[in-house]
C-alpha cells in the first residue's frame, strides 16, 4: 500500500527556524502572550477569543489605534468588563498583561511642551492604571509581581537624536556619529532641530567637525547675544534720536526756549499729559513764529519715538532677565549673580515708573537699559536658552512615570492588589523619541529616583522605596522597534548590544521580525530581527529576557487586508519560532514545535502542480476533504463514510 510520502514528500513550512542554528531558548508556551484586536472596544470577547485558541497569555489591549484621543478606546469599553475579563481569567487560568494608550507622556502636543499637557498625560496614565487593576484581583501575597501595564516612552515627540553608524573601532564597537539634535527653548517649549555640523575652517582649518554638543553651546551663545543685541539696537537708536533732537541749532536756540518756557522737554511732557492744551499752545506760537513751532513739533516727535525705542527695549530687556533670572536661581553655583541681578532690578523699576508717569525723563531710563545689557552680557550671566531635548524629555517623562507608578502603588495597596508594574517600552527607532536603549535606561533610572523621593514623602522607608521602584519600573524592550535602527548601517551586532544595555530593566518583552527598515510586524524567522541570541540560555545577561512574558506583535501580517483588525492568532507560527516545547519526552529532552515539521509536510502555497490530483480528488488534502458530518465541505460528497462511487 503506498505511503503518503510516496506521492510528496512535504516542504519546511516557511514560519520555521532552521534548528541547526544550535540556539537553546525553548520558552514555555505560557510565557508567549497574544495581543487582543486594539480597534474594537469589545475586549472581552477578544479575551474570550484568545483563549479559544489555546494561549494562556493573552496583552489586553487599550492602544485604541481607531482614532480619537488616545483614551477614546478606553473610554469605550463598558467598566463591568474589566470585571468579567478578570472573571475569564480566574475561570481559565490564564494570565493577562495590559498595553496602555499611546499618550505623550513628556507633555508635547501641538507644537510645543507645557507642563499642563504633562499634566493631562499623566492623568490620562492614571486612568488607565486604575482599569487595568481590575483585571487582577490576585493580591500580592497570591502574586508579588502583579501584572504588566506597558506605555511607550512617549507618543509624538520628535526623534531627540539621530545617530548612525559610520565605521567600527578598535575594540570591535560601532563607530558612531550624531547627525540630528532636537533642542528645545526652556521659555517658550518650542522644539527644532539644530543643524548638522560643517567643518569651520577658522577654526581648524577644516579638520574636523565640531561635534554637536559644541554646536549646541555655539547656538545658545549665539542666541543669547542676538536678543541683546536687539535691545541694544533699539536703545542705542532711542538715545540717537534724544542726542541729534537736542543738538539741532534749531531747536535749542535761545529764541526757542523763549518761545516755549521749559523748552523741548517740556513741550514733550505737555504733549503726553495734555495733548489738547499743547496743540493750543503750538498753534499760538505758530501765528508770531511758524519754523518755531514747526521745530518744536519736530523735537517733540523725535522724543516720542526715542520712548517708543526705549519701551520696546525695556520689553526685550525684561523678557531675558527673565529667562536669566529663572535660570540662575535654579544653579546654586550662581548666588553671586543672583545678587547681582536683583540689585539691578531694585534699581531699574522707580525709573520705570518714572518714565510711566513723566516721558520727559527718558535719558535716565534709557541709560539704566543699557547698563542692563552689559549685566547680562558678562560671562556668568548668559543662561541656556535651548537645551537638548532628550535630556528634557526624559526629565519631564520621569516625572510622569514616577507618578504614575507611584499611585499604580497606592491604587492597588487601597483595593488590596498586587501593584503590578510600570513598564516603559521603546518605540520604532526613528519615528519618536527615546527609542534607543541608552535613552530608555536612563529614562527608568530617574523615574525610580523620583518615585523614591516621593515614597519617602509619603512615610516609606527609603530601603523599602528603593525595593518597590525596583520592582514596579522597568521596562518593555520591543525587539522589532530597535531593529530598525539597521537603516543607519547598524549591524545585527549592534541590535544584540542594544538589548544587553536594557537586559538589566526588562519586565518585558514585544516580539516581531522585520527587515530593518520599518516595524512590519512579520512572523518570527520572516526577518533579520536577532530573537534567539536575545532569548539564548547560553549568555548570562539574556536572563530577563527568557524570564519575561513575550507577547506577539504580529497584527500587521495577521488582520485583514488593508487594516489592523486580526482575523487569526498566530499560536503555531509563534510556538515554532521560538523553538517552545510540545511535550517532555524524558530527563532533560523534549520535542519541540519547530521540529513539528519534519514530522509530516505543511503545504504553505496551495496544492501546486507537483501534486497528483486524482490523490487529493480522493483522499483529500485536509479535513474539508472529509463528509460534511466530518466537518468536510468536499462539493459533489455524499453524506457518508463512503467514496461516493456508485456501486455497479
Amino acid at each position: 500500500m503506498a505511503n503518503y510520502e510516496n506521492f510528496y514528500n512535504g516542504s519546511q513550512y516557511s514560519f520555521e527556524k532552521d534548528t541547526s542554528s544550535g540556539f537553546n531558548i525553548h520558552p514555555y508556551v505560557k510565557d508567549i502572550a497574544y495581543p487582543t484586536d486594539p480597534l474594537t472596544a469589545n475586549q472581552l470577547k477578544k479575551v474570550s477569543d484568545k483563549i479559544s485558541s489555546g494561549a494562556q497569555t493573552i496583552e489586553v489591549s487599550g492602544l485604541g489605534l481607531s482614532g480619537g484621543g488616545p483614551m477614546k478606546h478606553l473610554a469605550s469599553i463598558p467598566k463591568q468588563h474589566w470585571k468579567e475579563i478578570d472573571r475569564l481569567r480566574k475561570l481559565t487560568g490564564v494570565e493577562l498583561t495590559f498595553h496602555g494608550p499611546l499618550v505623550e507622556s513628556t507633555g508635547y502636543s501641538r507644537g510645543n511642551w507645557s507642563e499642563d499637557q504633562r499634566m493631562e498625560a499623566e492623568r490620562q496614565m492614571k486612568a488607565a492604571v486604575e482599569l487595568a487593576q481590575q483585571m487582577n484581583s490576585q493580591s500580592e501575597t497570591e502574586n508579588p509581581k502583579g501584572m504588566v501595564m506597558t506605555f511607550h516612552t512617549n507618543n509624538g515627540l520628535p526623534e531627540v537624536e539621530r545617530w548612525v553608524r559610520t565605521g567600527t573601532n578598535e575594540n570591535g564597537t560601532a563607530k558612531e556619529e550624531m547627525v540630528q539634535m532636537s533642542v528645545i527653548n526652556l521659555r517658550t517649549g518650542q522644539i527644532g532641530n539644530l543643524p548638522t555640523p560643517k567643518l569651520d575652517y577658522f577654526k581648524n582649518l577644516g579638520i574636523e567637525k565640531e561635534t554637536m554638543q559644541e554646536t549646541l553651546e555655539d547656538f545658545n551663545k549665539k542666541q543669547w547675544h542676538q536678543q541683546l543685541e536687539s535691545i541694544f539696537l533699539n536703545n542705542n537708536r532711542a538715545r540717537r534720536e534724544v542726542v541729534e533732537t537736542l543738538t539741532s541749532t534749531k531747536i535749542m536756540s535761545d529764541e526757542l526756549s523763549s518761545k516755549y518756557p521749559g523748552g523741548l522737554f517740556e513741550a514733550y511732557k505737555k504733549y503726553n499729559e495734555n495733548y489738547k492744551e499743547y496743540n493750543q499752545e503750538i498753534a499760538k506760537i505758530s501765528k508770531s513764529d511758524p519754523q518755531a513751532a514747526s521745530g518744536i513739533q519736530s523735537g517733540v516727535r523725535s522724543l516720542n519715538d526715542a520712548s517708543f525705542f526705549i519701551g520696546d527695549s525695556y520689553n526685550q530687556l525684561k523678557e531675558v532677565f527673565n529667562e536669566a533670572y529663572e535660570r540662575a536661581e535654579k544653579d546654586p553655583s550662581k548666588k553671586e549673580e543672583v545678587a547681582k541681578l536683583k540689585k539691578y532690578r531694585e534699581e531699574l523699576l522707580p525709573l520705570y515708573n518714572n518714565f510711566n508717569e513723566d516721558k520727559s525723563n527718558l535719558l535716565d531710563f534709557q541709560e539704566k537699559i543699557s547698563e542692563g545689557t552689559r549685566l547680562l552680557k558678562s560671562e556668568n550671566i548668559p543662561p541656556q536658552i535651548y537645551t537638548s531635548l532628550k535630556d528634557f524629555a526624559i526629565d519631564k517623562g520621569s516625572d510622569t512615570f514616577s507618578n504614575v507608578a507611584l499611585h499604580a502603588y497606592n491604587n492597588a495597596k487601597e483595593n488590596n492588589r498586587a501593584p503590578g508594574i510600570i513598564s516603559i517600552e521603546n518605540p520604532p527607532a526613528g519615528m519618536s523619541g527615546l527609542t534607543r536603549a541608552k535613552e530608555l535606561k536612563e529614562l527608568i533610572i530617574k523615574s525610580r529616583t523620583k518615585f523614591v523621593e516621593k515614597a519617602k514623602a509619603q512615610g516609606m522607608s527609603e530601603s523599602k522605596a528603593i525595593s518597590v521602584s525596583e520592582q514596579i519600573i522597568g521596562a518593555t524592550w520591543d525587539v522589532g522597534h530597535i531593529n530598525s535602527i539597521r537603516k543607519w548601517g547598524y549591524t545585527k551586532e549592534d541590535v544584540i548590544g542594544e538589548a544587553k544595555t536594557i537586559a538589566k530593566y526588562v519586565k518585558h518583552m514585544h516580539i516581531a521580525d522585520n527587515l530593518g527598515f520599518e516595524d512590519a510586524e512579520l512572523p518570527i524567522g520572516m526577518g533579520n530581527v536577532p530573537i534567539e541570541e536575545i532569548l539564548d540560555s547560553k549568555q548570562a545577561w539574556t536572563e530577563n529576557f527568557r524570564k519575561a512574558k513575550k507577547a506577539i506583535e504580529t497584527g500587521d501580517w495577521f488582520s485583514k487586508q488593508g487594516g489592523m483588525g486580526m482575523v487569526g492568532t498566530p499560536v503555531r507560527e509563534s510556538l515554532s519560532g521560538l523553538s517552545a516545547p510540545v511535550y517532555s519526552i524524558g530527563t532533560g529532552q523534549s520535542a519541540y514545535w519547530n521540529q513539528s515539521a519534519n514530522v509530516m509536510g505543511n503545504y504553505f502555497g496551495g496544492i501546486g502542480a507537483i501534486n497528483p490530483e486524482i490523490h487529493h480528488s480522493i483522499y483529500g488534502a485536509g479535513f474539508s476533504g472529509l463528509p460534511s458530518y466530518f466537518g468536510g465541505e468536499m462539493p459533489g460528497k455524499q453524506n457518508s463514510s463512503f467514496s461516493g462511487a456508485p456501486l455497479n
